[in-house]
């Protein structure tokens, strides 16, 4: 790890300060970064550098609520249980205030054996997107401090529009989908459309016409 990469996590997590964002997740694969999930084995970080780097990170946070999470991704890597606990115990040390272990199996099994050996050291965090039928009760008594349900609202959104475009392909109509669907409206009021309008009615000289793409985009 190159004197810049250092320096490019401190300049980062000042900026995140400054912009009262509370946290970061800081993962040791190496650049470019790539899904937990490709592949059969991913290349990890050298652990005493990634630590250098956590370390840095905390020495450079402008508040002391900004939290610091290290993702460890040695079981992913097939490293096994001992080269995680060896790498979460480096990071921990290193100020991180709270470790993610991720797996991508099916069963739980190496998270609680982690969760075991880690014995409440400090916050653990779990993404249980492979291992999703695992009643989160288990968790729980495992002394998971959090868990993260990652990209479901994202695969939802696939599914439902791939059901809409089946719909439509099929009927040639939207009589069968559109009481599905929310309105228009809401779409606008969760962009804060009136606050756009008004905004637009504050700054734009008078007698200039609002701008019809930014008004009327979802007419």
């Amino acid at each position: 790890m190159q004197q810049s990469h250092f320096n490019s996590v401190r300049r980062l997590v000042r900026k995140l300060c400054q912009r009262n964002v509370a946290g970061v997740c800081l993962e040791d694969k190496i650049f470019p970064k790539t899904n937990s999930f490709i592949g059969e084995s991913q290349e990890l970080a050298d652990p005493d550098e990634f630590a250098g780097k956590i370390k840095a990170a905390k020495d450079s946070q402008l508040n002391d609520a900004f939290c610091i999470v290290a993702r460890v991704e040695a079981l992913i890597a097939g490293r096994g249980l001992t080269e995680a606990l060896k790498r979460a115990e480096k990071y921990h040390a290193a100020g991180a205030d709270a470790i993610l272990i991720h797996s991508k199996k099916s069963d739980a099994a190496e998270i609680l054996q982690f969760a075991e050996h880690w014995q409440d050291r400090g916050p653990l965090v779990i993404v249980p997107t492979m291992y999703y039928a695992v009643p989160t009760e288990r968790f729980i008594d495992a002394k998971i401090a959090a868990i993260i349900w990652a990209n479901h609202n994202l695969r939802a959104s696939v599914a439902s529009m791939r059901r809409v475009c089946e719909t439509i392909y099929r009927e040639r109509s939207l009589k069968d989908i559109e009481n599905d669907l929310p309105r228009v409206k809401e779409i606008f009021d969760l962009v804060e459309q009136d606050e756009l309008t008004q905004a637009e009615h504050r700054y734009l000289p008078r007698g200039n016409a609002l701008d019809p793409v930014s008004t009327g985009a979802l007419q």
